[in-house]
């Protein structure tokens, strides 16, 4: 699958110190290819620092994470948090 903005909600916050809440059937190392949250930038302004709280996985293999996004030129790579 790919990146889904439907899927991606803000939660709060200024850019740098956003917080987003992502909801995907996509596994981990899918959502953490450079380039997956590229869309976001434009969609929700996703800059360097904003932190995204995910629930990656199809039903039942549902797997919760914490992202940090690292933008650079417009093209964002996530480093886990937790």
């Amino acid at each position: 699958m790919s990146y889904d903005s439907k899927m991606m909600r803000l939660m709060g916050g200024v850019p740098g110190q956003q917080v987003f809440c992502y909801r995907s059937a996509d596994a981990a190392g899918t959502v953490l290819v450079p380039g997956y949250f590229d869309p976001a930038v434009e969609d929700y302004n996703l800059s360097a620092g904003d932190l995204i709280l995910a629930v990656l996985g199809a039903d039942g293999a549902q797997v919760p994470a914490i992202y940090a996004a690292r933008v650079a030129s417009g093209a964002v790579t996530l480093g886990q948090v937790a």
